[in-house]
């Protein structure tokens, strides 16, 4: 079998389908086959890189080790001056990796670099210390430079395997990486405001529910009542309709003699006070030592889901920016605690956050 000069094979067995033919009826079949395979030769420089970052590894293994026990011995070595003493080494490798994590921002990178070689130095002049102290100069000096050593090869190596990009490819990353972060400012500023959003409209009705009665409670005698009373603005109100003039209207109430008041409403303890609620809200207060007529009390507003009532605000349009919260409740037919978080909703509907990049804000 004929090759190409200096490469080398390997023999290896392949499947292939055939066809076998008896008694004039052909049928595939599945065969065998063995090829000779040419084999990649040795990436020599994936070989050297491993081998250059393995032995760095021991060596800074070795140093991290040395530079530790001497800071100890200078701390008076307990177990505490040990942790104290490896606190050096350990910030210089967590620097390594950060280095390494911005290898494609210049910038920043040499803020990175910067902070290892201040922690290098810490140890260099702890050691050297410790060195002169228990040997003299000569023993400092030998000391100091085994984490020099160990260290100046990994700025070595960074500097072999840093990545070089051109001005043009260096801003196509930046402007890469700008928008990518733009994108989870946005994310996060959305989250924020969703769950301040969330959180005031669950003090609103923490707040609500605060100033309800106890289950059970029974309002005053209604005996003790002047003859004649009015019936406040608190029954439901009719449907909202889609037309932005229409303004839902409460027919008068009759004037409710005392008499009248002690038949209708003779000792109403809770069960009837869930009759006699604010409109649109299913846990407001009732009204406390007013008469409601039967009518009055047997009529409930027609419950509208949110989505219905924002497209309420929406059929309004400009006119529902300028609602206050009393107005939007009265106009909606709901509570003021619903009606201040369906007009927040509707305006973050009509601003919703967008990111818009410069050059189409540009064009």
């Amino acid at each position: 079998m004929g090759g190409v000069a200096g490469v080398k094979y390997k023999i290896e067995t392949e499947k292939h389908t055939g066809s076998h033919t008896v008694d004039g009826v052909t049928v595939p079949v599945a065969r065998s086959r063995q090829v000779a395979v040419p084999v990649l030769p040795r990436d020599l420089d994936v070989l050297a890189a491993r081998a250059v970052v393995a032995l760095v590894l021991v060596l800074t293994a070795v140093s991290i080790v040395w530079s530790t026990v001497s800071i100890a011995h200078l701390l008076q070595g307990d177990v505490t001056a040990y942790l104290a003493g490896g606190v050096f080494d350990l910030a210089w490798c967590a620097a390594l990796g950060m280095a390494f994590m911005v290898r494609f921002r210049p910038d920043r990178r040499a803020i990175v670099d910067r902070v290892g070689w201040a922690l290098l130095a810490v140890t260099v002049s702890a050691i050297g210390v410790e060195g002169y102290r228990s040997g003299g100069l000569a023993m400092a000096c030998v000391g100091a430079s085994v984490s020099v050593a160990a260290k100046a090869l990994w700025w070595t190596l960074g500097r072999v395997t840093r990545p070089e990009l051109s001005p043009d490819d260096a801003q196509w990353v930046a402007a890469q990486i700008s928008t990518a972060s733009a994108q989870l400012a946005v994310a996060s500023a959305r989250r924020q405001v969703a769950r301040a959003q969330d959180r005031a409209t669950a003090e609103l009705l923490a707040m609500e529910a605060s100033r309800r009665p106890p289950h059970g409670a029974t309002t005053p005698d209604v005996h003790a009542a002047p003859a004649t009373t009015s019936i406040p603005e608190v029954l439901p109100a009719p449907a909202v309709t889609a037309a932005p003039d229409t303004t839902p209207s409460i027919p008068e109430a009759a004037p409710v003699t005392a008499l009248e008041a002690s038949d209708q409403a003779p000792g109403r303890t809770a069960p009837d006070q869930r009759k006699q609620l604010s409109p649109g809200h299913s846990g407001a207060r009732p009204n406390r030592g007013v008469t409601v007529p039967p009518a009055a009390r047997g009529t409930a507003a027609p419950t509208r889901s949110d989505s219905e009532l924002l497209d309420a605000l929406d059929a309004l349009g400009e006119a529902a920016g300028g609602l206050s919260i009393r107005a939007a409740a009265t106009r909606l037919g709901v509570g003021q605690v619903r009606a201040k978080r369906l007009l927040s909703e509707h305006a973050a509907r009509r601003q919703p956050l967008s990111l818009v990049k410069d050059s189409e804000a540009a064009g």
